[in-house]
């Protein structure tokens, strides 16, 4: 792969994290929960930019592993430009807000995990949590579907399984440096958080986010088949809230009744950024 293919490979990711950067700031500013999956988000995009740059792993279609950063960020920004137009449309219900309450065409992956921030009690790791879930189990097959080629084309998704299992490998590696860095940003307590959520929080793990995208994968498959795609659809639209029902309350009745007293004691612990304060890769 020639040096020119992955620079303007990079050049499109970086795109992505130019509009994350601007998210992140206008979160910040408003004191929007959306801001910390906002950071987390651009923290990966931008480790996923300089592999590109540095050809880092060497991927073997470096133009569509942009084509998935920008298609999979657009989804996001959609849900997310469509969240901030509902905001702006005149009075919302004050306190807790429930899913329900938001608009159809707003997808119900986001209105879910807009709805959770509104809590009483909502953490930053329960933030970053819910958003990755939607994100990935949600937005993410459908961005790979959209870079299925035509049957009639001839093309086949998935001659691009290796180069989506090195992006894999890739963010799964960036995980633990960048909890350390929301953690400085938005909640020096979220390790111990972390521990009170033990179980709960696998997802952003190393291991969670490989197995979370070869869901996706096969969720892409599901919808590429005429005869699976309609329960494939339903399916992607409901996991965010069974996630979100089972993490804020379990099953286990026990489990269930120590989060609600320690939900009741432990304060969410949130920092923001002084105002203007830079983000670095």
């Amino acid at each position: 792969m020639t040096q020119d293919a992955t620079g303007v490979a990079a050049e499109r990711v970086q795109g992505v994290v130019r509009e994350l950067t601007a998210r992140v700031m206008q979160y910040d500013a408003a004191r929007d929960h959306r801001a910390v999956f906002a950071y987390t988000y651009f923290r990966l995009t931008s480790d996923l930019a300089a592999s590109l740059r540095g050809n880092t792993p060497s991927f073997r279609t470096p133009e569509w592993v942009a084509d998935l950063s920008v298609s999979l960020a657009a989804a996001y920004f959609g849900a997310m430009d469509a969240i901030d137009g509902w905001l702006g449309a005149g009075p919302r219900p004050g306190g807790e807000i429930h899913s329900a309450d938001m608009p159809e065409h707003i997808p119900k992956p986001w209105r879910d995990v807009y709805a959770a921030s509104t809590a009483r009690h909502s953490y930053v790791l329960e933030e970053v949590l819910f958003s990755m879930m939607a994100h990935m189990s949600y937005d993410l097959p459908l961005a790979l579907r959209a870079l299925a080629p035509a049957p009639a084309a001839g093309g086949d998704l998935h001659r691009h399984l290796a180069d989506f299992h090195r992006m894999n490998d890739l963010l799964a590696s960036s995980v633990d440096a960048v909890q350390h860095e929301i953690a400085a940003r938005y909640c020096r307590r979220l390790h111990s958080l972390d521990r009170l959520f033990t179980r709960d929080d696998e997802l952003f793990t190393s291991y969670g986010i490989r197995v979370a995208r070869g869901l996706a994968w096969f969720n892409c498959d599901r919808l590429l088949d005429p005869a699976a795609a309609v329960g494939a659809q339903g399916s992607i639209s409901r996991s965010t809230a069974a996630f979100i029902a089972e993490f804020r309350s379990p099953d286990d009745w026990r489990r269930r009744h120590a989060f609600r007293v320690l939900r009741a004691l432990v304060p969410s612990r949130r920092q923001w950024p002084a105002p203007g304060t830079a983000l670095t890769p």
